[in-house]
């Protein structure tokens, strides 16, 4: 029998390429061991899903979009239900997401919701950023913690240049982990919480399965209890969105339940049919219609089958926070602590108890085209300037180290600077039909090009040649213009961001 290699060398000594504040308590040896194990142990796999993603969307390029999976039918139509949720996860009707900061902590334990601590979104990108999180955790931690608490990592397919294994960066999801359970995992098991994470960018079950091979191996370098470590999974790619079933299949002594990013989805649609002009969306997309609409009503449906938590992301108005549970989900996450009060209100009128797991609701057929129907309507050029202003405003942020900002009423980070940069890729790259007070107008790049210049001509103006160099806008409205005129666009606008966070410290 042969010996997967990879599995038998031992892990290369970690090479730390940064200094920053609290390192000496955060990056200790056993953390960046374990770090160095799994990019050991899992990295050349990451690889091979990376190869696999990519075959996939050349067939969609090539009009072989997704479909059920043949091969996993049988998981689909078998009978089989996930692990119960342990105490403190069983009522999740209230749930708020923050950053690992120790005043956002506190100000979230407080709200008495189940916490999303998110590194990935609403922690303030950056390698001291990310330090300091993790020391923030450990203080909130050290005492009976406050509130049930699940951990999303970042992705696995992005990295984390402060630290090479081997001559290379280590995938910022298992660095991210490795951290995360080092320094937490005995103290929230022994709380009762876990823990908990929250799992995002799965493009199916294959990730679902590597994901679980990883854990089994944290658990065993850890000496914690097999699965000992739940998780939530997030649907956030239309891959993912085919294979609920057989991803809560790979998990279902782990999982806790089903979630799903509306932003995150769509800019992941844009990326699978950039090569199908009759799938343009338009500049406002409604959550309840289309495939977005259809892809949370069978979260729902797959997740009271398997006896797990179907959680909404909560709808942007207030007036409209009752309507997830009225469609059967068993919780909202928020993304700001002030939405607390009138979400206690719909909570209230919509679901008195804990869950709506096994109530009887009637069902409808999702064929595989509803899970793909695009979103109709016009794109504007009100709308088309506000997406102009997102992409730059968000990715400016994001990559200075500010965190998500809010524009209008709404709270926008790296998830909605990727959706806007996709959305008006498409545009460009199909010639969307734009409509102006002065009648239809083609998209093209001459004119994206004036929108950008404007744009950035009306934020030196309000904030000053200084402010605007140093919160690093021009960097974020090239990183746009670059990726929408691509002629094959990024798989995420963080790829081309990446290398210029931290450059300023």
């Amino acid at each position: 029998m042969s010996l997967d290699l990879a599995q038998t060398r031992p892990a290369p000594q970690p090479v730390l390429l940064r200094d920053v504040p609290g390192q000496d308590r955060v990056l200790t040896q056993d953390a960046l061991g374990l770090a160095a194990l799994l990019q050991t142990r899992f990295g050349h796999k990451l690889e091979a899903l990376a190869v696999a993603r990519q075959r996939r969307q050349e067939r969609a390029d090539e009009g072989r979009l997704p479909d059920y999976l043949e091969e996993t039918a049988g998981t689909r139509k078998g009978v089989w239900s996930c692990a119960p949720a342990p105490v403190a996860f069983r009522d999740r009707r209230l749930g708020l997401a923050c950053a690992a900061r120790g005043e956002a902590l506190a100000q979230a334990a407080d709200t008495g919701a189940v916490l999303t601590v998110d590194l990935d979104e609403a922690t303030p990108a950056g390698f001291a950023n990310l330090v300091a999180g993790i020391a923030a955790l450990t203080e909130a931690l050290a005492g009976t913690p406050a509130a049930a608490m699940l951990l999303r990592p970042r992705p696995l397919d992005r990295d984390e240049p402060a630290l090479m294994i081997a001559g290379a960066p280590v995938s910022a999801g298992l660095f991210d982990l490795a951290l995360l359970l080092s320094h937490l995992a005995h103290p929230m098991a022994e709380a009762g919480q876990g823990p908990a994470l929250q799992i995002g960018r799965l493009d199916g079950h294959r990730d679902a399965k590597l994901w679980a091979e990883i854990l089994d191996l944290c658990e065993e370098h850890l000496g914690l209890a097999p699965n000992t470590i739940r998780v939530e999974l997030s649907v956030e790619t239309p891959g993912a969105a085919f294979e609920m079933d057989e991803m809560l299949w790979e998990m279902r002594d782990r999982a806790i339940g089903l979630t799903m990013r509306r932003a995150d989805l769509a800019a992941a649609y844009l990326r699978l049919v950039r090569a199908h002009p009759d799938r343009l969306l338009p500049d406002r997309l409604d959550p309840d219609a289309a495939f977005l609409g259809t892809c949370a009503a069978r979260m729902v449906k797959v997740a009271h089958r398997r006896g797990t938590h179907a959680i909404a992301e909560a709808p942007e108005a207030d007036e409209r926070l009752r309507a997830p549970f009225d469609e059967g989900c068993d919780g909202i996450r928020l993304d700001q602590p002030e939405r607390i009060k009138p979400a206690r209100a719909a909570i209230a009128a919509a679901l008195p108890d804990a869950h709506q797991i096994g109530r009887p609701r009637q069902y409808f057929r999702i064929e595989p085209e509803m899970l793909l129907r695009p979103h109709q309507g016009a794109v504007t050029e009100d709308g088309l300037r506000a997406t102009v202003h997102v992409a730059i405003a968000a990715l400016a942020a994001w990559i200075a180290g500010r965190g998500p900002v809010r524009i209008g009423e709404a709270t926008h980070g790296l998830a909605s600077a990727d959706l806007a940069r996709a959305r008006l890729g498409q545009w460009l790259r199909h010639g969307a039909t734009v409509e102006t007070p002065m009648g239809a107008r083609p998209m093209t790049a001459d004119w994206l090009a004036e929108l950008i210049h404007e744009e950035i001509v009306s934020l030196v103006e309000w904030l000053g040649p200084h402010s605007f160099h140093r919160g690093r806008y021009a960097s974020a409205a090239r990183i746009v213009q670059e990726a929408a005129s691509a002629s094959t666009p990024p798989d995420h606008v963080a790829r081309l961001a990446a290398p210029l966070i931290d450059t300023l410290d």
